[in-house]
């Protein structure tokens, strides 16, 4: 059986969903195997507006655990910045390169060993992290935002409280000495950190 996080050989099955935020409308292809592949789902709404009511910007962006894309493309087009699209699953990398140009947007996508091999400091942290893909997956993804972010840098995260939230909570309060629950709606939870050193 294959998960969002991992590659599928079965055939495609493209669809075209729309997604409006903050007055603007955008177009996403998905494909079967994608992680939420009929609707932009309701924590990725819930960061997106989070994010763009609570950071000024503008600045790069690293959207960890890119998806088909949704975060990235809204992402670079609020700011109207640029940024780096980190996913593993190759069908979803398809897609993702293909909503970018379909919003007209721009920004670099890798996947995650390319990624780790790059050496890139950002602004922005963003991510919907793959939790079916386990809590050590989960938390590599915020020692890396740790490393990745300049002083004063902003990371937020979505996650629910029965997807382990507490226990992120903590280890965001060790690893950057602070942590806000910046927003919460239906037992998800937006947790921001800043790197102040």
């Amino acid at each position: 059986m294959s998960h969002y996080y991992t590659t599928d050989d079965t055939p495609h099955e493209f669809k075209e969903i729309n997604y409006n935020i903050n007055g603007k409308s955008y177009r996403f292809t998905t494909d079967r195997g994608v992680f939420s592949k009929d609707r932009v789902d309701f924590g990725t709404d819930l960061i997106l507006n989070a994010v763009f009511q609570d950071y000024q910007g503008p600045g790069y962006f690293i959207d960890m655990g890119a998806g088909y894309g949704p975060i990235s493309v809204t992402l670079a087009d609020h700011y109207e910045g640029d940024g780096i699209a980190v996913e593993v699953n190759e069908d979803a990398v398809s897609v993702l390169d293909e909503n970018m140009r379909k919003n007209a947007v721009n920004f670099d996508i890798v996947n995650r060993e390319t990624y780790d091999e790059m050496e890139l400091k950002t602004d922005l942290y963003v991510t919907n992290p793959p939790f079916r893909a386990g809590k050590d997956t989960v938390l590599s993804i915020l020692d890396d935002s740790y490393n990745r972010l300049i002083e004063n840098g902003a990371f937020y995260m979505v996650v629910q409280k029965k997807q382990g939230m507490p226990s992120y909570l903590k280890h965001l309060e060790t690893l950057y000495g602070n942590v806000e629950k910046l927003k919460k709606c239906k037992g998800y939870y937006i947790l921001k950190s800043i790197k102040t050193n």
